[in-house]
């Protein structure tokens, strides 16, 4: 836990306390000769009080953020986060990022091993013509596929990172 939250806490159980004792101390019958005897019987509900608010934040935060209580937090090598970034597939990655239509345009790709006429792709997906285009513009802009002129149509193929890797 970060030192500034448990000081944070810290003060949160202090104020408990104090406000505790202000109500204890108000509330409380006074007589001319128990004045001095009440407000020492009341001195130790801070002294509790303080604590057990303490722990219980403690604990309650701990079970709002169980993560905190994970033994090991101790951030990864840079050899090994190199190896778990390789593992993962480009293509798998680049998916999780696509909208809807444009995932389903590049999976049409990749289902025809990588390069499809674009006309092929409308088809396929049976989007529209216009919309085709677009989701293949958007694809473009981001580097995901590469269009060349062929006859009166494109071909649409992915790009040279995502077929080295992605499969």
């Amino acid at each position: 836990m970060q030192p500034r939250i448990l000081v944070l806490i810290l003060l949160f159980s202090l104020l408990i306390g104090i406000a505790t004792f202000i109500v204890l101390y108000q509330t409380s019958p006074r007589g001319m000769m128990g004045h001095m005897m009440n407000s020492q019987m009341y001195l130790w509900v801070p002294v509790v009080i303080v604590p057990l608010t303490f722990i219980a934040v403690v604990l309650g935060y701990y079970l709002i953020f169980p993560e905190i209580s994970q033994k090991s937090q101790e951030p990864l090598r840079t050899v090994e986060k190199v190896s778990q970034i390789e593992k993962a597939s480009s293509l798998d990655t680049v998916l999780k990022v696509l909208r809807e239509d444009e995932k389903k345009v590049v999976e049409t790709i990749v289902q025809a091993g990588g390069t499809m006429l674009q006309k092929d792709i409308a088809r396929t997906t049976e989007f529209s013509r216009v919309k085709t285009h677009r989701i293949l513009y958007r694809l473009s802009k981001r580097g995901i596929v590469t269009a060349e002129k062929y006859y009166n149509t494109y071909q649409i193929s992915l790009a040279d990172w995502l077929r080295q890797k992605g499969k």
